[in-house]
């Protein structure tokens, strides 16, 4: 332990500790135990005062600390920063006292780290209500300053017109030697206008009037003599100060909604100027102009300027603040102990807006012990100017709201202490076995509800009054109790500290390696493209996903067929040239469409059975032989009727046009020459053998029944790929013109 601290080295003692004591030279560790001459050798000294029993207790805890020297300790305590923490801080077991960071303890760091408390604010949890701050060293701060001390100013001017008309009518505003124009009450009345609609977004698609410096500096200056230095309003314009007095009524109504400090900003607009990273009260000021701003903006110390509370809570015209224990014990999951008693801390002067001395206004014991308490003050506050809660209470309840204790400002309290945490919980150090104890300072409006202004690490623990010596030392004994007894019992006493936040933190689900896999199964886009999925080899399930989807295909057909038998009969109409569809598919559906009209007569359509959609192999190998044949073939045919086929879009416009007015013999001379160019064009397409297989069999096979049912194809079937008349090529049937267009003229003929 550095450092005094009676109480905490009696409460350890008391737990059978040992102290041990550190060297002042730094010695390397030694793997062996120190000797008898070691021990006993320079011993401390016997002074005068001390008594034989307390001087032997002095050797013997020297001692006992030599003999620990090559053994590491398991508590440290030290209220400052050494360079030995880091050795100590190395060991994550030791238990300390202090973090090693702690930004939100500086006036700087809380005022950066509360600007967006919102996101942490939970009703009943955490709320904290803090003055809002500024950091002078950043550029943008300050212009966010300048922006908020002119509005300030407009809302106090309109504050003070009501106020000092309805508590001394007019002839406290206006006088006939008066210097400030009325115009400034419109320039303020307009500018808060401004910004409630600003506010309800109601300026989105509104332009306003620009408003220059120097109409700000003018009205600031009218502004800074109506409210230190009383000066009054002239009456020579004809406007009736009535008229302001109701436009300003009305305005502070709805500016209320969008202001959350409004109830403590009074009408004076005093600013206080705090330096970043001092402590005790050092180089605090209050200030009233910009210009006591622009001062300090170049100096290499950063200051804060806040909002001034110029409406506290004041006991007898004086002005207090309250401290308030707490301790952090651990920061993932965020812990948090509140001391059970707090104390006030009383001004020595009677609190007035218009003297900035720090006497009135700085509360810190370390400044009113400077000064004497003023004889104006009354009797019944403390001479050392210090309450415990007890007594405010008591005080509250004098004057008829003794509910507002533990209804408002305690539970205010702890809401500004969780919240101020969870926002600082991101920078926060997160050793484990660290703990500390903070002290916050809270101000009390006059509506009782507290604002959190700074928060404090090594807090002062000393007995300097007869409240704190009386608290402090029954904050360090609670204090190990919850640090030490309560971590090796979880149901030990912790004393008046009480446990007032526990977070709560999801479970992490286990970690089982990485799997990058991704499942799932094809969607098709085009639901009528129906296709056939790849073959798989030595697939069992291949036969029924086949026959699944050939049954799929044959009604989509039947389908259509059902649909287009309304249809006119004439040849549909072909797709972009770029179409890589069956032409045969056109061909049954016109031939069918011809069969049912009532034009044609006695046509009689075979069905042909249904084959076996799936082949022998020795029966794959022979037509992959025949198809290598038929490419040969149909190459040098395929080049000749290219030129027909792409003039096939021209010639199908025509005939659809024509088509009422040509004969049943034109109409089969049509038909032949489809024949020419479906088989042209199956020449030179390339079709998988999955989709040739089952898309276009399926229509050449109800081909041939057609034409077998007038002896178009004597003898021949779909399935027999020997015939003659039919050439296998590219797993497509190509009928052979130069064999079946006589057969199919003539049979025509007959037909017709």
């Amino acid at each position: 332990m550095k450092g005094g601290w009676p109480v905490i080295r009696r409460e350890l003692l008391k737990r059978n500790w040992i102290e041990k004591y550190e060297p002042t030279i730094t010695k390397a560790k030694s793997s062996t135990a120190p000797n008898n001459d070691d021990l006993i050798s320079n011993l401390p000294v016997k002074h005068d005062w001390e008594s034989p029993t307390a001087y032997t207790e002095k050797c013997e805890k020297t001692i006992m600390s030599r003999m620990l020297q090559n053994f590491d300790v398991d508590f440290y305590w030290s209220m400052r920063k050494d360079q030995s923490d880091l050795l100590h801080r190395s060991s994550s077991y030791k238990l300390m006292n202090r973090f090693s960071k702690s930004l939100f303890a500086s006036k700087e760091g809380l005022a950066l780290l509360l600007q967006q408390h919102y996101w942490y604010s939970e009703p009943g949890v955490s709320c904290v209500n803090f003055p809002r701050c500024y950091v002078l060293g950043f550029p943008d701060h300050f212009n966010h300053f300048v922006e908020d001390f002119r509005l300030t100013a407009c809302v106090g001017l309109l504050k003070w017109l009501i106020h000092t008309y309805d508590t001394e009518n007019k002839f406290g505003i206006q006088s006939p030697e008066g210097q400030v124009p009325l115009s400034s009450l419109q320039f303020a009345v307009d500018r808060c206008a401004e910004f409630i609609e600003v506010q309800k977004h109601m300026d989105i698609d509104k332009e306003y009037q620009r408003v220059w410096d120097h109409e700000w500096d003018q009205f600031l200056t009218h502004y800074y003599s109506v409210m230190h230095k009383n000066a009054l309003f002239d009456t020579s314009v004809d406007h009736p100060l009535t008229m302001y007095y109701i436009k300003s009524k009305n305005i502070l109504n709805d500016l209320q909604k969008y202001w959350p400090e409004y109830n403590m900003d009074g009408w004076k607009n005093v600013w206080i100027l705090k330096p970043g990273n001092k402590c005790r009260g050092r180089g605090i000021q209050l200030i009233k102009t910009i210009s006591d701003v622009e001062k300090v903006m170049n100096l290499k110390l950063k200051y804060v300027v806040q909002k001034y509370i110029e409406r506290p809570l004041l006991i007898h015209k004086t002005k207090f603040d309250i401290r308030q224990w707490f301790i952090v014990s651990n920061v993932q999951p965020l812990t948090i102990w509140m001391y059970r008693e707090s104390y006030l801390r009383f001004s020595s002067q009677i609190f007035s807006l218009d003297n900035f001395h720090e006497s009135l206004h700085l509360t810190n014991h370390a400044v009113q012990c400077k000064y004497t308490n003023v004889e104006q003050r009354d009797k019944a506050l403390p001479h050392d100017n210090m309450w415990d809660c007890h007594t405010f209470q008591t005080w509250l309840k004098q004057m008829g709201v003794k509910e507002k204790w533990n209804e408002v400002i305690l539970p205010g309290m702890r809401e500004g202490i969780v919240c101020a945490m969870l926002a600082s919980q991101d920078v926060m150090d997160r050793r484990q076995n660290t703990y500390e104890l903070y002290g916050a300072d809270f101000m009390i409006s006059e509506d009782y509800k507290p604002w959190l202004i700074e928060i404090n690490c090594s807090p002062d623990l000393s007995s300097s009054t007869s409240v704190t010596s009386r608290m402090c030392p029954q904050c360090m004994e609670d204090l190990v109790k919850v640090v030490v007894d309560r971590k090796r019992d979880p149901t030990a006493e912790t004393g008046l500290f009480d446990l007032v936040y526990r977070q709560n933190l999801p479970r992490v689900p286990p970690y089982l390696g990485i799997n990058l896999s991704v499942r799932g199964r094809k969607i098709f886009r085009n639901k009528n493209k129906l296709r056939l999925p790849p073959r798989e080899t030595k697939s069992k399930d291949y036969e029924n996903n086949a026959q699944m989807w050939l049954n799929r295909k044959q009604e989509f057909i039947k389908n259509d067929m059902k649909r287009s038998s309304t249809a006119p009969t004439n040849l549909p109409k072909l797709g972009s040239p770029g179409y890589k569809g069956p032409v045969i598919e056109d061909l049954i559906d016109d031939l069918s469409k011809s069969v049912k009209s009532p034009k044609v007569a006695k046509v009689e359509v075979i069905k042909v059975a249904k084959s076996d959609t799936v082949k022998k192999k020795s029966e794959g190998a022979t037509k992959h032989k025949r198809d290598r044949v038929s490419r040969k073939r149909s190459s040098s045919k395929s080049k000749t009727n290219k030129n027909h086929f792409v003039s096939r879009k021209q010639q199908n416009a025509k005939e659809n046009i024509k088509d009422d007015d040509v004969s049943d013999d034109q109409k089969s001379s049509s038909y032949l020459e489809f024949f020419n160019e479906w088989a042209s064009r199956n020449k030179s397409q390339d079709f998988k053998e999955a989709k040739t297989q089952r898309d276009v069999g399926v229509w050449e096979r109800e081909t041939a029944s057609i034409l077998k049912g007038k002896n178009i194809l004597s003898g021949a079937h779909s399935d027999d790929i020997g015939n003659k008349n039919c050439v296998k090529s590219n797993d497509c049937f190509n009928l052979d013109d130069g064999n079946l267009l006589p057969h199919i003229n003539a049979n025509c003929n007959n037909v017709n």
